[in-house]
């Protein structure tokens, strides 16, 4: 399947060894929402909080003044969407400098840009060279994948990714058939889980591989993104990382109107969701 990965998808994807640095913290989307809702919720891999828990989750409802568990859910996801739509990447340039700062869109304990490099060094460069200045830094930072995204591909691919903020994607594991990745968005974010991982711990289950986008250049035309492995997890490898980089933009943005039917199907009804339509998909790209 590997083989067939489309090599074009993002600008300049690369790659290094697995070190020793620390992933970046996994702050899913269902665990934002305090219970676990839509697709994660009723598909049979997911451990079902809402009866474990729903006394706990009745008595919440009461606390917040919603009359069930449904309005509970309701009320969140409406507040999750409102959250989405004041700390999102915008249209247009997001501050009063010209940039989408990531120091204002990511979580405190995540690296700004301007930590990771020296952000003047980018000054007066096309995308097309920002990218490959990102590329040539990362090329020797240990357990990384670095890519330079077109800003109007990030603007569709965080735009679907609002609609279908969990899927999953399967890579090939030596002839042994494929091991499933819960992919989880959040904000400028997304985190790879193994679904046994997440079956049997759920929102405790760590991610493996952890993508950051930096949208403060966003204006130029391009995001950067880097992509940190689980140094706790060095069989995963970086090939692993850069297909599952790639597969998930070209299900979320470059697929085309079948891919996205998964997508909404998984998201919107797990009921008819097939997991080797996903495979059979991700070996036709």
């Amino acid at each position: 399947m590997a083989g067939a990965i489309h090599r074009r998808v993002f600008l300049g994807l690369c790659a290094s060894v697995p070190g020793h640095r620390r992933a970046a913290s996994h702050v899913p989307v269902l665990q934002r929402l305090g219970l676990l809702g839509g697709a994660a919720k009723q598909m049979s891999h997911v451990p079902n909080y809402e009866d474990k828990y729903r006394a706990k989750l009745q008595q919440r409802a009461r606390e917040q003044g919603c009359a069930s568990i449904a309005d509970l859910k309701q009320k969140q996801t409406r507040e999750i969407r409102q959250q989405d739509s004041q700390t999102a990447v915008p249209q247009g340039a997001a501050d009063t400098g010209g940039r989408a700062r990531s120091s204002s869109n990511l979580p405190p304990t995540v690296k700004t840009l301007d930590q990771i490099m020296r952000v003047e060094r980018l000054a007066g460069l096309s995308a097309e060279e920002v990218g490959a200045v990102w590329a040539a830094y990362h090329a020797s930072k240990a357990g990384t994948v670095a890519a330079a995204i077109p800003a109007a591909t990030y603007r569709q691919l965080l735009a679907t990714a609002r609609e279908n903020p969990v899927f999953v994607l399967p890579v090939p594991r030596d002839g042994q058939g494929v091991e499933f990745f819960l992919l989880q968005f959040d904000y400028h974010q997304v985190h790879f889980t193994p679904l046994a991982e997440y079956k049997a711990h759920g929102v405790h289950a760590r991610s493996v591989l952890t993508l950051t986008h930096y949208t403060d250049l966003l204006d130029r035309g391009v995001v950067l993104m880097r992509g940190e492995l689980d140094p706790a997890n060095r069989s995963f490898g970086v090939q692993n990382a850069q297909l599952l980089a790639q597969l998930l933009q070209v299900f979320y943005v470059t697929g085309g109107p079948a891919k996205r039917a998964l997508l909404e199907t998984f998201n919107h009804r797990p009921a008819e969701f097939d997991y080797a339509q996903v495979i059979e998909a991700a070996q036709t790209l």
